[in-house]
């Protein structure tokens, strides 16, 4: 008896989880239906193009000036006091100023470029004469201008580069000798040495055509000593025409202003 009776308590709980399923379901429906609305997922996005870095690749054209010192000394080659210095060491300084011309090459962080810059000068320097030669005279280096073709390497963090350079100097010299018995005398002679250095440079004005950038550089400049023939020199028994050996040293702190022309295509980043 008590058998039945539970069995029929099972089917009467059967039929009425069968009634409350539909209901229990269309809750649920509508409960996720409006948690969904309570949380909207933002449409996805495409990514952002990545930025496009500066590219030093390209030709340019500027204007550069500074100061520039050095040192220098004559030797006499020849005569009663052959090797004997006339005039000891030296102080040669004055300004500097022209142009230079070049193009860049970048490879990855890498630039590679070639650079010539044409530059006038006033530096001097003078001294009086050393025993045993004469105190009267006073014997002056001189420079009128100086050139340099170097290469440079340096490395881009995008719009600022540092850089090494080395190559090649030419410089417009000029010696003289000045005194009372025969006024003054001069030679002039182009001189060639080294030139190597370190500098920085930094794009400060970018566009589509071209790109403005500053630079500082330090150079330093060593030229070979050369002889001038015949320079009179007044030793203690007179005057004497005297061949000098002279030596020469530049050292260059300048700032420049160049112009970058954009090429066509870029050179691929790797």
């Amino acid at each position: 008896m008590g058998a039945l009776i539970l069995s029929r308590k099972i089917r009467v709980w059967g039929v009425r989880m069968k009634k409350l399923f539909p209901l229990v379901a269309a809750f649920v429906s509508v409960a996720t239906a409006a948690s969904a609305a309570d949380f909207p997922v933002e449409p996805m996005k495409a990514p952002l193009p990545a930025p496009i870095l500066f590219s030093w690749t390209g030709c340019y054209v500027g204007v550069e000036g500074g100061g520039a010192w050095g040192q220098g000394e004559q030797i006499a080659n020849g005569g009663a006091n052959p090797n004997a210095t006339i005039t000891g060491g030296l102080s040669i300084k004055g300004g500097i100023g022209g142009g230079t011309i070049g193009c860049n090459i970048q490879m990855s962080n890498f630039v590679v470029s070639g650079e010539a810059d044409f530059n006038w000068t006033n530096k001097r320097g003078s001294a009086t004469d050393l025993a045993p030669f004469n105190f009267g005279s006073v014997s002056e280096t001189r420079e009128k201008w100086l050139d340099t073709f170097r290469g440079r390497f340096g490395y881009a963090i995008d719009r600022f580069m540092v850089y090494g350079t080395a190559g090649v100097a030419v410089a417009g010299t000029a010696v003289s000798v000045t005194n009372p018995l025969f006024g003054t005398v001069s030679q002039s002679m182009d001189r060639t040495g080294w030139v190597a250095g370190l500098g920085g440079e930094f794009a400060v004005w970018t566009g589509g055509a071209f790109d403005v950038t500053l630079k500082v550089e330090y150079l330093h400049v060593g030229f070979e000593t050369r002889q001038y023939q015949n320079m009179p020199v007044v030793t203690a028994t007179g005057l004497a025409f005297v061949a000098r050996d002279t030596k020469l040293t530049d050292d260059i702190v300048r700032a420049g202003l160049n112009v970058k022309f954009n090429w066509g295509a870029v050179v691929a980043r790797y």
